[in-house]
Formats: structure tokens, C-alpha cells, sequence
């Protein structure tokens, strides 16, 4: 198995946390990290090296440098976020699972890795972006948009069909500022070859929160996962994504993550210590949750709703260079 991880000295901690969880759930399986390095200490470095030693796995190092080397961005994403859209001439094999590194492992991902990608370009868990977002990166309103955390990559399919350039070409077309950065690149250039995976594979904190009812209302979307598919993904996760939403990141004060504790308990099996707790980031947060917690659902959808009219409007004028391709977009 190959397995993709990017990070720098900020997330090493949580990526060494990822790394104990995958390890230690999938001993039976022969693994190869492929670390792409974006500036990470020598001595931290050094310790992810040994915990993958230490399992009796291999871990390549790829610099940063050499992989984004043809990236132009021109926003304040970190580019270690940029790196898997480069990886496909660093891994000569057929294919290579991509993981964010606030993931954590719970079981075997034996299953996952042997999904067939033949004809698909990637295979991810279906997100649930605002309908205008999907339209402006030139999706379709229904098209399947996918969460860029956890992919399965069809390698041989981004070689053969030069997806590094039409990823290069995309970023210009938006002057290096796509919506949602990587993950808006991904489900821009790759929309007609996506397959879409069981939850359980990238279960996100809006399958806690909100019915699969509520996630269709909430974001216009037809085609959805059904409530038994998540209510099965929740009771058997493979893989836990700590996307903040309402409960916050594993290292931030007050995190109210129902997994909370698995990666605690990975970060301190890793070798990798926590560290003073950093405040919550709260971006108009606490009002929205605050609604969310103790009014009834049809009250938070409307302040959404409102919301949205901001939205809209600010991303309408920051795109408006797009002119005439973006006529058509749901605004």
C-alpha cells in the first residue's frame, strides 16, 4: 500500500498521531509512506522516520520544493495542501491513498485501498459545499462533490491523461485562488470521473450534526448518502476526519469531538507529546452554534439561508473576472 501524508512542522504533531493510528491498525499490511516534507525539523522529522521504523514500515521523504515546484498560487492555503495534486510522477505505481493528517485510523484499510479506480480518476466521501461553490469551480448542481481528506488515487489515470497540467491550467484560470484550494481543484478537473465511497472511509463532524434530511436541505443537494448508510459509517468509522464545524480540532481548547480521545490516545503512543491547547478559532461560530444547539432546526436552516446572501454576493465579486463562464453559475 502506498500512503500519502503532507505536512509541515505545525501539523508534524498530528501527522505522527495519523501515522501511530494507521500503523498500529494495519500491521498485517505491507505500507509505504510517502511524507511530503514542507520544512518539517530535523529532529522531528527524524522521530516520524522512527515511528515507522519501529512498525517495521518504509517511509520515503519527498521535499516540498520538488513537488509543488510548478505550483503558482495566490492565496494563504498552505502548500503542503497543494501537494497531492503533484504526487503522481514521485509513485510509479498504479495507485496511492491520500490522507490529511487529522485523520485518525480505527481498522484495517485493506477494503479501501482495493476499491477499483480503473475508470475513475479519484474515489473520495461525498462533502456538502454551498451550491454556489460547486457551480463556480464548473460543476454541474448535481454532481457529486467530494471532501479532498481522504482519496484514492488513480495514478495510472493522472499520468495517462496529464492531470498535473490541467490542475496547473485550472489554478491560472482562477488566478490562484480556487475555491476551496485543492479539494475545488480536484472536484473541478476530475467532476466526470468520481467515484463516491462509503462514509465510514472519511466520517466528518457533519454526519454527527445533521440528519442526512437536514444536509440535503441545508445545501440543496439531490443525490446524498441515505440515513442508514451514515447511521452504519457512525456505528463502524474506518476513518475518523476532524473537520471543525461545531466541535472544534483535537488541539484547540474546548474541543468536543466524540473522538477526541482516540487521537489523544494516538498522539501519545506516536512518541509526540501534546502541547498547551491553542484557543478555538471562532470565525461568527458561536452564534451559529448557539442557534444550531437550542433552536429548532428550521431556525438554523433560515440563519444559514441569510448567510449565504453575504456569501454569495462576496465570492460573485471576487470572481467577477471569470465573466461569461461563470453567467451560469448558481448565484
Amino acid at each position: 500500500m502506498n500512503i500519502i501524508y503532507s505536512c509541515d512542522q505545525n501539523y508534524v504533531r498530528h501527522a505522527a498521531a495519523s501515522i501511530e493510528s494507521l500503523l498500529r491498525n494495519n500491521s498485517r499490511e505491507k505500507i509505504v509512506i510517502y511524507l511530503i516534507n514542507n520544512k518539517i525539523e530535523a529532529h522531528s522529522l527524524s522521530k516520524l522516520i522512527a515511528l515507522v521504523k519501529k512498525h517495521g514500515q518504509k517511509i520515503k521523504i519527498l521535499n516540498i520544493e520538488d513537488v509543488c515546484a510548478k505550483v503558482k498560487k495566490n492565496d494563504d492555503f498552505p502548500i503542503s495542501g497543494y501537494a497531492r495534486l503533484f504526487i503522481q510522477n514521485f509513485i510509479k505505481d498504479k495507485k496511492a491513498l491520500y490522507l490529511d493528517c487529522d485523520t485518525i485510523v480505527l481498522g484495517s484499510i485493506a477494503e479501501l485501498y482495493n476499491i477499483n479506480v480503473d475508470k475513475y480518476f479519484v474515489a473520495g466521501v461525498q462533502d456538502n459545499p454551498a451550491k454556489y461553490m460547486v457551480s463556480i469551480i464548473g460543476m454541474d448542481k448535481d454532481d457529486r462533490y467530494i471532501n479532498s481528506g481522504v482519496m484514492l488515487i488513480n495514478l495510472n489515470a493522472w499520468r495517462m491523461d496529464n492531470l498535473e497540467n490541467k490542475f496547473i491550467n485550472f489554478i491560472k484560470k482562477y488566478h490562484g485562488e480556487v475555491p476551496h484550494h485543492d479539494q475545488g481543484i480536484i472536484n473541478g478537473v476530475c467532476k466526470e470521473k468520481i467515484l463516491i465511497i462509503s462514509p465510514r472511509y472519511n466520517f466528518m463532524s457533519q454526519f454527527y450534526l445533521h440528519t442526512a434530511k437536514q444536509i440535503k436541505q441545508l445545501f440543496n443537494i439531490k443525490k446524498y448518502y441515505t440515513q442508514s448508510e451514515i447511521d452504519n459509517s457512525k456505528n463502524n468509522p474506518i476513518i475518523i476526519h476532524y473537520i471543525t464545524k461545531f466541535f472544534g480540532k483535537p488541539w484547540e481548547k474546548g474541543c468536543t469531538h466524540p473522538y477526541l480521545d482516540k487521537y489523544n490516545y494516538y498522539l501519545t503512543e506516536s512518541g509526540f507529546y501534546q502541547e498547551p491547547k491553542l484557543p478555538k478559532k471562532d470565525s461568527g461560530l458561536k452564534f451559529r452554534k448557539f442557534i444550531y444547539h437550542f433552536f429548532p432546526f428550521y431556525v438554523y436552516y433560515c440563519l444559514e439561508k441569510v448567510l449565504d446572501i453575504k456569501r454569495k454576493r462576496k465570492l460573485k465579486r471576487k470572481y467577477s473576472f471569470m465573466g461569461d463562464s461563470n453567467e451560469n453559475t448558481n448565484y
